[in-house]
């Protein structure tokens, strides 16, 4: 039976802070759905980027200047799945 620390060993970080990178950080903003259809010509088919199995993807134009991707879920396509 072992308990607390073996002598020899260390206690390793899988990712040191100054290793992470910033592009693993996702920011995620709040907008209302009337803005979200302003800023994609109200889902039109000028800002639609492409479509999956889940739904269609649209690009809009925020204020602040930033480009984004937008996905409008399909509920009639999800699955029918049961929760346990």
């Amino acid at each position: 039976m072992l308990s607390g620390h073996q002598k020899n060993s260390k206690v390793v970080s899988p990712i040191k802070p100054e290793e992470r990178k910033s592009s693993s950080l996702i920011e995620v903003l709040e907008l209302s759905l009337e803005e979200l259809k302003e800023k994609t010509d109200n889902f039109g088919s000028n800002a639609l980027i492409g479509k999956g199995s889940y739904g269609r993807v649209y690009y809009a134009n925020l204020n602040d200047g930033k480009t984004v991707a937008v996905k409008k879920l399909d509920v009639s396509t999800e699955p029918n799945t049961l929760l346990s």
